[in-house]
C-alpha cells in the first residue's frame, strides 16, 4: 500500500512537471530577425505586427444526468463500505460480533435445496442434504421430498467425467425418502447427485453438486479456557495430516444467542499442533460465565494458484466453556494497526472523491 501512494507522488510530480513545462513553452513564440531599413521620420512603420497568443479555455463537456446518478452511486457505495469498515475496526479481526442475521457465517456449509418442478400444479421435487461439503468418513445422506412421491431412484458420478459410481434406489413414505451413500475415500472431489422420482407416475428428475475429500486435519478437542489480558483464550488440539497454512473458524454462543465469530491463522506442520482461538472482551456480553464454542471449520489454504483449498473435520459438535470470569478480562479498547489504518484511508478517499 505505501509502495502504492509513493508510486502514485511521483506519477502525479511528473505529469505535473510535464504539465506545467508544456504551459509555459506554449507561451514561447520565437521573434522574427528585423532587418536594418531605415525609415524616413514621416514613413509608417511597416514591421511585422507581433501576435501574442492567448489561451482560450475550452468548454467543459456536461455531464450526462447518468454520469451524475452514477457518480453520486458509486460514492454512496463506497461511504457505506467505510462506514462498515469503521464499525469493523472496533473489534480485532480476529474476534467479530455475530448476530442471527450473519447466516453466512453462522452456517458455513450450508446446502441450499434444490427443486425440479412438476408439471403445471406448481408443486415440486426437492433434493435436501445437511451440508454442501463432506469430508471423509462422513456418511452422505440426501434427502428426496414430493408430495405423491413414490420409487427414487439417486446416483453419484464424478462431476468431471460424468462416470457413475454407486447407485440407490428406494421408496417414499408419507412423501419423503432418505437415501444414504457409505463412506468411501476414493469418491473425487466434485460429486454430482442425479436422482430422479417417481411422482404419481410421473418421472421427474433433479440435479445436485456437492464435494467430497480426505481431510487434511482433525479437530480433537480443547484446552480449558483461559484469562490472557483482554481476550479469552481456547486452545484448540489438532491431528493435522497435511502441512501448510490453516485457518480454523468458530462461533461462539451464549446458550442459542451468537456472541462472535472467531477466527486463528498459522502455519501447522504434521502432527499434534494447538492453534489457540481468542474472544475479545469486547464481544462478551458483560458478567457472562457460561458459553459455548461450535460450527467448526478447519480449513488449509491453497499454497499455489494449481491447487484448491481443502478441509479437516472435527471429532467434536462443540465446546463448553463453563464458569468463566469475565472479571478478569483487561478491558482495553482495540488499537488498529498500520495497515488498517492505511486501508480506512484509502476507503475514505474514495469516498470523497
Amino acid at each position: 500500500m505505501k509502495k502504492f501512494y509513493v508510486v502514485a507522488l511521483i506519477i502525479s510530480t511528473i505529469l505535473f512537471s510535464l504539465w506545467f513545462t508544456g504551459k509555459n513553452d506554449a507561451h514561447k513564440v520565437a521573434e522574427p530577425i528585423k532587418p536594418q531599413i531605415k525609415h524616413s521620420a514621416n514613413a509608417p512603420d511597416l514591421s511585422p505586427v507581433k501576435v501574442i497568443p492567448i489561451d482560450v479555455p475550452k468548454a467543459k463537456k456536461p455531464q450526462s444526468k447518468k454520469q451524475i446518478a452514477f457518480n453520486e452511486d458509486l460514492t454512496k457505495a463506497a461511504q457505506q463500505v467505510v462506514m462498515q469498515y469503521e464499525s469493523a475496526l472496533k473489534f480485532p479481526p480476529y474476534s467479530q460480533p455475530l448476530s442471527p442475521l450473519d447466516e453466512d457465517r453462522l452456517k458455513p456449509n450450508q446446502f441450499y435445496p434444490v427443486s425440479s418442478p412438476i408439471g403445471e400444479s406448481g408443486d415440486a421435487l426437492t433434493v435436501s442434504l445437511k451440508q454442501y461439503r463432506f469430508v471423509y468418513p462422513e456418511e452422505i445422506t440426501i434427502k428426496v421430498s414430493a408430495q405423491g412421491l413414490g420409487k427414487v431412484v439417486v446416483e453419484l458420478a464424478n462431476t468431471d467425467t460424468k462416470e457413475v459410481l454407486n447407485t440407490h434406489t428406494g421408496n417414499a413414505r408419507d412423501g419423503e425418502a432418505i437415501i444414504t451413500f457409505k463412506e468411501d475415500e476414493d469418491y473425487p472431489r466434485s460429486l454430482q447427485v442425479y436422482v430422479q422420482g417417481d411422482v404419481d407416475g410421473k418421472k421427474v428428475p433433479v440435479v445436485a453438486q456437492i464435494q467430497y475429500m480426505p481431510p487434511s486435519a482433525t479437530l480433537t478437542g480443547f484446552e480449558i479456557a483461559y484469562a490472557q489480558n483482554e481476550n479469552m483464550v481456547m486452545p484448540a488440539n489438532l491431528t493435522v495430516i497435511k502441512s501448510g497454512l490453516y485457518r480454523v473458524r468458530a462461533n461462539l454462543y451464549s446458550g442459542d444467542t451468537p456472541l462472535a465469530h472467531l477466527v486463528s491463522k498459522e502455519r501447522l506442520t504434521q502432527g499434534s499442533q494447538t492453534v489457540d482461538l481468542k474472544a475479545h472482551w469486547s464481544v462478551l456480553p458483560k458478567g457472562v460465565t457460561d458459553m459455548r464454542l461450535s460450527d467448526f471449520v478447519i480449513e488449509r489454504m491453497s499454497p499455489s494458484p494449481g491447487e484448491r483449498n481443502s478441509f479437516g473435520n472435527s471429532e467434536i459438535s462443540h465446546f463448553d466453556i463453563n464458569d468463566f470470569s469475565y472479571d478478569s478480562l483487561q478491558q482495553l479498547p482495540y488499537q488498529t494497526n498500520a495497515q488498517e489504518k492505511l486501508s480506512l484511508e484509502f476507503l475514505q478517499g474514495l469516498a470523497e472523491s
